[in-house]
């Protein structure tokens, strides 16, 4: 098993970090992160507002879903207008 941890920069006080032609974001709506994660879980969840996620602390069964799923959440929440970045990596 791996655990990480991806945190979502919230844009709309500084939209430069946006990407061209998207709204910029508090963080990354939860029903995007539901549909993304596969095979892996959710362990810990923490919101910056109502549906919106600024962390997410996720568990996945090999590295290849943990790769396949932090590709994906990458480029997603580009388009959603946040940003993401995954920190840590335990295996056990």
């Amino acid at each position: 098993m791996t655990i990480i941890l991806v945190e979502f920069f919230d844009h709309t006080l500084d939209p430069r970090g946006t990407r061209a032609g998207a709204k910029p974001a508090m963080g990354m709506p939860d029903s995007w992160l539901d549909a993304l994660i596969g095979d892996g879980q959710i362990e810990r969840r923490d919101y910056v507002a109502p549906g919106v996620l600024k962390s997410v602390t996720a568990r996945f069964p090999t590295r290849e879903h943990r790769d396949q799923f932090t590709s994906a959440v990458r480029q997603v929440s580009k388009l959603m207008g946040t940003h993401a970045v995954v920190h840590g990596d335990q295996v056990w």
